[in-house]
């Protein structure tokens, strides 16, 4: 894979991480009225897939062995999901004091 390739990869994969948070962050919701909206999640859930099927072939390049690597997206998709909104927004300036 050329580095372009790689990067556009990187890219991709992060984005699949935001929607899988948000699509995880939606079923959070459903007890919101005129906020949880089954049409949006749906178009999330219809992105995903879209994304998946660019990423497919390469998806299908990584030997199953290396499992590791969806499971460092999985990490990703939680520690995302259990941080609190102070957790996400002070992130930065906790490692500055």
């Amino acid at each position: 894979m050329t580095k372009d390739g790689e990067e556009r990869f990187r890219a991709v994969v992060k984005m699949m991480i935001i929607l899988q948070c948000s699509l995880e962050q939606m079923d959070e919701i459903k007890d919101v009225p005129n906020l949880y909206r089954q049409d949006i999640k749906k178009s999330i859930n219809n992105l995903e897939k879209k994304l998946e099927n660019y990423l497919r072939p390469l998806l299908d390049s990584i030997p199953t062995e290396q499992e590791s690597i969806f499971m460092q997206t999985q990490r990703g998709v939680e520690s995302i999901i259990n941080k609190t909104i102070e957790e996400i927004h002070n992130q930065n300036i906790k490692g500055n004091e």
